[in-house]
C-alpha cells in the first residue's frame, strides 16, 4: 500500500510543469547558496591581511584556507544521511544557521588556533547547505529543466562569491588591519537572518516525504503545490499516470538504515559511477578552490596593491556567472557528458596558462577563464550526481561524491598543499599539476558515467537498479 501511494505521489509530481512557483522554490534554495558563498569567499579576501597580522607561514596559510573544507568533509556524509532520514528542509535550515553563527564568532578569535578551529566548525554547517539545494531542485523540477535550474543555483553561488571582494572595497580600507578582518567576518555572518525566509516559505520535498512513509504530509504539500500551479495555468492539471517504471523505482530501493545507505553507494550498480564522479570532483574542485582562495593573494604577491587586487578579483569572480548560466542551459540541450567535457577542457587549459601568466592583464584574463570554466562546470556536474542515485539515498550519494572528491581531496588536501607547492616548485608547475588532475577527472567521468538528460527521477532509479533486483520487482 505504501509503495502504491509513493508511486502516485511521484506520478503527480511528474505532470507538474515549470511555472512561476517553480522559480520561487528554486530562488529560495538559491538564496541559501548566496549566503554560503559569501561566508566561504570571505576568507580569501581577508587572508592577505591575516597572513601579515598573524605572521603566518605557508603551512599555516594552507591550513587556514583549507579549514572550512575540513569541516565540510567531516560533516557532509552525515549531513547527507540525516537529510535522507529527516528531510531536505530541516538540514538546510540547520546548516545555514550553524555556519553563519560560527563565522560571526570567528571575528572575535583571540589567536590563530581559535580562528582555525571556528572556521573548521563553520564547515560542518556548510556541508548540508551545499548539497540540499540540488536535492530539492532535482525532486521538485521537471526533467526537462533540471540543469537549467541548477545553473540558477550555481549563479547564486557565483553572486555570493562576488560579494566578498565588493564588501572588501568598502570595509578593509577604512579600518586598521588588526580590526578590519574582524569587522569583515561579522558582516559576512549577518545574512543568517535568511534562515527565517527558508523556514517560512520553502516546502519540503513531496517525493522524499512519500518515500519515508509520510504519505499524508506529502499529499498536503503536493496538494498546495498543485493548487498554486493550477491557478497560475488557469486550468486543471491532467490526471496522473502511474507508469510501470515508477512502480519499479519505488519498490526497488526501500528506505535504508544509515549503514545500508552509506554502503549502497559503493555497491553494485552505483560503485563505478561513485568512483568516477569522485575522481571528476577532484579535478573540478581543485581548480575552482584555487580561484576562490588564492587569486587575491597571488595578485598581491605580484606587487599589486590590495585595493587593485580586490578590483581584479571582482572581475575574475564575476566570470563564474555567465559560465554557470551557459553550462546549465547547454547541458539541457546537449547533455551532461558533452558539456562537462567542453567546460572541463577549458578549465584545464586555463589552469596551465594562468601558471605561466607574467602580467597583470594575462593573470586576470586566464584567471577569469579558469573560473568561467571550472566553476561553470558545476551546474551540470552537481545535478548529474544528484540524478545518479535514487531518492532514499540521493543526499547520501551526493554527499559521498562531494565530500571525498570535491572537499577532502580538492578542498582540503589540494588547498593545503597549494602554497607549499608554489613555494617549492613555482606557480607554473603547481598549476600544471592542477590541470593534470582535471584531465584525469574528465577521462573517468566521460568514460564511465551514464547520461541522464531529460529522464525522470524514477526512470533513472530503474536504470541504476541491479537488473536482477528490477526483474524481481517487475514480477
Amino acid at each position: 500500500m505504501h509503495e502504491h501511494h509513493a508511486a502516485l505521489i511521484a506520478a503527480r509530481m511528474q505532470r507538474i510543469p515549470t511555472t512561476r512557483y517553480t522559480w520561487f522554490i528554486v530562488l529560495l534554495a538559491a538564496g541559501s547558496l548566496i549566503v554560503e558563498a559569501l561566508d566561504i569567499g570571505a576568507l580569501g579576501i581577508i587572508l592577505p591581511i591575516i597572513k601579515n597580522v598573524m605572521a603566518l607561514t605557508p603551512s599555516d596559510t594552507g591550513l587556514l584556507a583549507a579549514s572550512s573544507a575540513v569541516g565540510i568533509v567531516v560533516g557532509m556524509i552525515p549531513a547527507g544521511r540525516l537529510a535522507d532520514r529527516f528531510g531536505r528542509k530541516r538540514l538546510l535550515l540547520g546548516g545555514c544557521l550553524w555556519f553563519a553563527s560560527m563565522t560571526m564568532l570567528a571575528a572575535f578569535s583571540p589567536n590563530f588556533t581559535v580562528l582555525l578551529a571556528l572556521r573548521a566548525l563553520s564547515g560542518l554547517g556548510m556541508a548540508p547547505a551545499f548539497i540540499m539545494p540540488y536535492s530539492i531542485v532535482s525532486e521538485f523540477v521537471s526533467q526537462t529543466s533540471r540543469t537549467a535550474f541548477a545553473g540558477v543555483l550555481e549563479t547564486a553561488l557565483g553572486i555570493g562569491y562576488l560579494l566578498p571582494p565588493v564588501l572588501g572595497l568598502f570595509i578593509l580600507p577604512n579600518f586598521t588591519p588588526e580590526i578590519a578582518w574582524r569587522i569583515f567576518l561579522v558582516v559576512a555572518g549577518l545574512p543568517v537572518l535568511y534562515v527565517w525566509v527558508i523556514w517560512k516559505y520553502l516546502p519540503e520535498s513531496p517525493r522524499w516525504l512519500s518515500r519515508v512513509g509520510r504519505i499524508a504530509d506529502a499529499d498536503e504539500v503536493l496538494l498546495a503545490l498543485e493548487r498554486r500551479v493550477e491557478r497560475l495555468l488557469g486550468r486543471a492539471l491532467p490526471a496522473p499516470e502511474i507508469v510501470h517504471e515508477t512502480v519499479v523505482a519505488v519498490a526497488s530501493v526501500p528506505q535504508a538504515s544509515t549503514l545500508q545507505a552509506v554502503w549502497l553507494v559503493w555497491t553494485g550498480p552505483y560503485l563505478l559511477r561513485t568512483v568516477s564522479m569522485i575522481i571528476g570532483a577532484v579535478g573540478t574542485f581543485s581548480m575552482f578552490y584555487l580561484g576562490v582562495y588564492y587569486i587575491p593573494s597571488l595578485l598581491v604577491e605580484r606587487h599589486i596593491a590590495l585595493g587593485n587586487a580586490l578590483l581584479f578579483t571582482i572581475i575574475i569572480s564575476a566570470s563564474q556567472i555567465p559560465g554557470k548560466l551557459l553550462n546549465g542551459l547547454c547541458a539541457e540541450l546537449f547533455g551532461r557528458k558533452a558539456v562537462y567535457l567542453v567546460f572541463g577542457l577549458g578549465a584545464v587549459i586555463s589552469s596551465a596558462m594562468f601558471g605561466f601568466a607574467t602580467t597583470t592583464v594575462s593573470m586576470v584574463v586566464w584567471g577569469s577563464l579558469l573560473l568561467f570554466s571550472a566553476a561553470g562546470t558545476a551546474p551540470s556536474f552537481k545535478m548529474w550526481y544528484a540524478e545518479l542515485y535514487p531518492t532514499p539515498i540521493r543526499a547520501t550519494g551526493q554527499a559521498t561524491v562531494e565530500s571525498i572528491g570535491g572537499r577532502l581531496v580538492g578542498g582540503v588536501v589540494w588547498t593545503f598543499l597549494f602554497p607549499i607547492l608554489v613555494s617549492a616548485r613555482g606557480l607554473e608547475m603547481t598549476m600544471m599539476i592542477a590541470g593534470l588532475l582535471g584531465v584525469l577527472g574528465i577521462i573517468f567521468v566521460v568514460s564511465f558515467v551514464p547520461e541522464t538528460r531529460r529522464r525522470t527521477v524514477e526512470s533513472l532509479e530503474v536504470t541504476a537498479t541491479a537488473p536482477e533486483q528490477t526483474l524481481a520487482v517487475a514480477r
